[in-house]
C-alpha cells in the first residue's frame, strides 16, 4: 500500500476516488446530488455525503456493472427488513493488500509469521463471508504449514484444537468473540486449562452480544487468561464490517513491540483511511472524547463507497478510537453472532 500519505496528500486520493465514485456508482450519485454535493463542491474528505452502511442492503452500490462482480461479501447479521448487506469487488488485490499490511503492522509486529489457530470457517467453506476470506489470506500470507481452521461445518473441532493448544510453538489464536465463549464454555465443562507458549497472542472479533447471550468485555479478556494462559497485552479486538476493506486493531501489542505505552481498548486503523465521530442526529463532529457514531473514510473502497457512516457508537482518544458498541437503533450485525448461532445450534 506504500508509505503513509499526509494529509494533502490523503486529501488529493479522496477528492479523485470521490470524483470517480460519483461518476460510476449511481445510488451514491443520486445521493450526492440530492444533497448538492458534487466533486466540485468538495475541498476535504470531510465534505464528501457518507453512505449508511445499512444502504448497502438497499441498493447495489457498486462502481462496476454486475458482469464484472469478481466476489461478494454478504453480512452475517440482519438488517431492517430481513434484508443483508452486499459488498461487491471486482478484484481482491487491493483488498487483500490491505488487510495483509495492517495485521503484520498490529499483530504481528515483531514477526514475519506464525502459527495461527483459526475458531472460525475457512474461505472455501464459507465463500460470502469477509471475515473467513480475511483469515484465509493472513493464513497464506503469515500463516506456518501447522496453521488450522477449527470450525468446521457447524461445530468446532474440539480435538483437534486442543491439541493444538498443547504444542510447544507460538501462535495467535483468532476468532469470532463468541466462538472464544462456547469454546471456553466447554473447557470449564472438561476442566481444561491450556498455557500457550510465550509470545503467543488472540485476536477477537464481532462484538460480545450474541443471540443466546451476552458477554462483557473484560470477562472475556479474563477467559483468556483463565483458559489460554494469555495476558490481556497479549489479546488483542478486531473492528471490522463487510461493507469496508479496512480493519481496525487494538494498538496494544503494536504499542508494547515500538517501546511505547500501552493503550487499552484504543483501536489503531491504516494510514489509508480517516475517522470520525458525529452526532447521530445532525451529523455534526463531536469533540474529541464525546461518543458518537463512527464515520469512516476508506481509500481500500475503490470499487463501492469510501465514504460510510457506521451503526456504531465510538470516540476519539489517544490518537485512536475507543467502539463502545452499536447504537441502540442500529439492527444487531456482525460475524461473532452467526458463530453465537450456529455453535448454540450444534451444541459443541
Amino acid at each position: 500500500m506504500g508509505g503513509a500519505p499526509d494529509d494533502v496528500e490523503f486529501e488529493h486520493l479522496a477528492r479523485e476516488l470521490f470524483a470517480y465514485q460519483y461518476e460510476r456508482n449511481s445510488p451514491f450519485r443520486t445521493l450526492c446530488d440530492r444533497v448538492s454535493r458534487r466533486p466540485a463542491d468538495v475541498a476535504s474528505w470531510r465534505d464528501v455525503p457518507p453512505v449508511s452502511a445499512a444502504s448497502f442492503s438497499d441498493a447495489r452500490l457498486a462502481c462496476f456493472p454486475p458482469d464484472r462482480s469478481s466476489l461478494t461479501f454478504v453480512s452475517s447479521g440482519t438488517t431492517s427488513g430481513g434484508r443483508t448487506s452486499r459488498h461487491e469487488l471486482d478484484a481482491t488485490a487491493l483488498y487483500s493488500a490491505s488487510l495483509e499490511e495492517h495485521y503484520r503492522a498490529m499483530v504481528l509486529p515483531d514477526t514475519g509469521s506464525m502459527r495461527h489457530i483459526f475458531l472460525a470457517p475457512p474461505f472455501s467453506e464459507a465463500p460470502q463471508s469477509s471475515l473467513s476470506f480475511m483469515l484465509s489470506a493472513i493464513d497464506a500470507r503469515f500463516g506456518s504449514p501447522d496453521s488450522r481452521f477449527y470450525l468446521r461445518g457447524d461445530s468446532l473441532e474440539i480435538a483437534g484444537l486442543a491439541r493444538a493448544l498443547q504444542s510447544d510453538d507460538a501462535c495467535v489464536v483468532f476468532g469470532t468473540a463468541f466462538a472464544f465463549v462456547h469454546f471456553f464454555d466447554r473447557c470449564r465443562e472438561d476442566g481444561a486449562r491450556y498455557r500457550l507458549p510465550g509470545g503467543s497472542r488472540a485476536v477477537e472479533t464481532g462484538g460480545f452480544k450474541g443471540k443466546s447471550r451476552e458477554v462483557e468485555r473484560d470477562v472475556l479478556y479474563g477467559w483468556f487468561e483463565e483458559f489460554l494462559g494469555l495476558p490481556r497485552s497479549m489479546c488483542v479486538s478486531e473492528y471490522g464490517m463487510c461493507e469496508l476493506g479496512s480493519q481496525w486493531y487494538d494498538a496494544n501489542i503494536a504499542d508494547m513491540v515500538a517501546g511505547r505505552e500501552r493503550r487499552g481498548h484504543i483501536k489503531i486503523g491504516p494510514h489509508w483511511t480517516r475517522t470520525v465521530i458525529v452526532d447521530p442526529v445532525t451529523g455534526d463532529e463531536v469533540p474529541a472524547g464525546a461518543p458518537g457514531l463512527l464515520r469512516i473514510f476508506d481509500l481500500s473502497n475503490r470499487g463501492s463507497v469510501a465514504a460510510i457512516v457506521t451503526g456504531d457508537l465510538a470516540c476519539s482518544r489517544d490518537g485512536g478510537i475507543e467502539v463502545i458498541g452499536r447504537h441502540p437503533g442500529a439492527p444487531p450485525k456482525g460475524c461473532s453472532i452467526a458463530a453465537d448461532a450456529t455453535l448454540t445450534a450444534s451444541k459443541i
